[in-house]
């Protein structure tokens, strides 16, 4: 888990960047859950910018991205944003679980299970899209590029679902208030699994 060590490295060390950068993609979140049409493609359209910035961070410890990054990529942007809407519906199901009137022993289980799903889907095409930017690959291609080496290395990127499933499961009972560190943690944790892979290629498995 050297992602998520490292995630953790980072966290402490930009704790203030963190937490603002938690508070911006929180606020980002709760607000766009009330637009009436569209809001699971905007979330994500958001949560794969806050990626990119959290990335820049951690490289370049700037708060802009690249000027042009978005203007070039923005088709690409928009079709992984499109392929996520499964991933925010998996995760607005979840919470909608959670606050449902049944007991927590009978809802947490349920959310879990799709909190892990939608972070493990999360990763694999957020990953595609950077590697789609860095190699030039076609974006189809680079998903078929990483889902393969999640599957090489399911423990790497199953251990990483699970523990950013479970976080995201306690921060919706705490009314959202964990997602202020959740968040920035993940997306740090992405970065770093991504660098991990694309040192190896993404072809060799990852020693646990």
């Amino acid at each position: 888990m050297n992602s998520f060590k490292q995630a953790l490295n980072q966290l402490n060390s930009s704790w203030k960047n963190s937490l603002i950068l938690g508070a911006l993609a929180t606020f980002f979140i709760f607000l766009v859950r009330y637009i009436p049409w569209g809001s699971a493609f905007v979330m994500s359209f958001g949560i794969l910018i806050f990626q990119e910035v959290a990335r820049n961070l951690v490289v370049t410890a700037s708060w802009r991205p690249h000027s042009q990054f978005l203007r070039k990529e923005w088709i690409p942007y928009l079709i992984t944003s499109l392929i996520l809407l499964p991933t925010s519906v998996l995760l607005g199901s979840a919470l909608g679980i959670l606050e449902s009137p049944q007991t927590l022993l009978a809802t947490a289980p349920m959310s879990l299970g799709l909190l892990i799903l939608a972070v493990y889907f999360y990763l694999v095409l957020s990953q595609a899209l950077r590697l789609h930017s860095e190699r030039n690959e076609s974006l189809a291609k680079a998903i078929d590029i990483v889902g393969l080496a999640s599957l090489k290395n399911f423990r790497l990127y199953f251990a990483l679902s699970f523990y950013f499933g479970l976080l995201i499961l306690i921060s919706g009972m705490t009314k959202g208030v964990g997602l202020l560190v959740t968040l920035p943690l993940l997306f740090y944790a992405n970065h770093f699994a991504y660098v991990e892979m694309n040192q190896r290629g993404f072809t060799a498995p990852v020693r646990q």
